[in-house]
């Protein structure tokens, strides 16, 4: 399943939330979060969650 901006999916893996790309952690995900991808940048990606009420960058990693 290719990424795209607007794009909801699940988490297939907890995720820790940062506030930037690199930065402080704010916020944990579950497994089966349902989370909308707003932007990439490089293997970062700006996502929110809880329609729309909390927003954060998550990493992304390759399936498989």
């Amino acid at each position: 399943m290719e990424l795209s901006n607007g794009s909801s999916f699940l988490l297939k893996k907890a995720s820790t939330v940062h506030l930037k790309p690199e930065g402080e952690i704010c916020n944990r995900l579950n497994l089966g979060t349902r989370v909308v991808l707003m932007q990439q940048k490089g293997e970062w990606g700006k996502i929110n969650w809880r329609s729309g009420k909390k927003k954060g960058w998550i990493r992304l990693t390759p399936h498989g």
